[in-house]
């Protein structure tokens, strides 16, 4: 009995322990796809920012309170955040609308979901992008060699990079540098729709 039980422990132990890793790296490729500092997150969600970064190395096993906070600030469910699953089956992941993580830009009139997945998110990052009439979004640099590929599939949206603009109609694909400063704007009187996928730097072929 006494055998069984520590056997079991030791089974919960480790459960508890990849899960709490899981959380951690979760917390992290989260935070890096909305763009956010440890100090940006720790103001939005009113958990230290000491406790975030241990949080996110694995040192610090997170209340329920704070894994509530932590995922409305990240702007997905704590269920999302907490699924783990060792024994996979072919579905990798299957995410319900409110566990996409949503950005907004300045203005209010452009939305972001991340509906890439969050596990090669430091490579390539996917977006649904939505801009009402007269909506922009800046972006600041990415790193140095980021591609970024718009594909338009309603309305018609410019991009500024620099001095240089182009305009993409519904059907049309821009690639274009995003290791600089650009700007995407809504220049149609329709809301424009498109697909948005980042490689990053270490990821694109040299």
């Amino acid at each position: 009995m006494t055998m069984l039980m520590t056997r079991t422990k030791r089974t919960k132990d480790a459960g508890c322990n990849a899960m709490s890793a899981q959380f951690g790296t979760t917390i992290m490729r989260l935070r890096k796809a909305g763009k956010l500092s440890l100090g940006d997150l720790s103001e939005q969600s009113g958990v230290a920012k000491s406790m975030i970064s241990q949080i996110e190395k694995n040192e610090s096993n997170p209340t329920l309170a704070t894994i509530t906070r932590l995922s409305q600030a990240l702007g997905t469910s704590v269920e999302n955040m907490l699924s783990f699953h060792p024994d996979s089956t072919a579905l990798v992941q299957k995410a319900s609308r409110q566990d996409i993580p949503l950005i907004q830009s300045e203005d209010g009139l452009c939305t972001l979901r991340i509906i890439g997945w969050m596990e090669t998110v430091e490579y390539a990052q996917w977006y649904d992008f939505t801009a009402k009439a007269g909506g922009a979004l800046e972006s600041s640099a990415h790193p140095d060699g980021s591609v970024e590929n718009l594909s338009l599939l309603e309305g018609e949206l410019e991009v500024r990079i620099g001095n240089e603009v182009w305009r993409c109609k519904a059907g049309e694909t821009l690639r274009y540098r995003a290791d600089r400063p650009h700007k995407i704007t809504n220049v149609g009187t329709d809301t424009a729709r498109a697909t948005m996928v980042n490689i990053l730097a270490h990821a694109v072929q040299r």
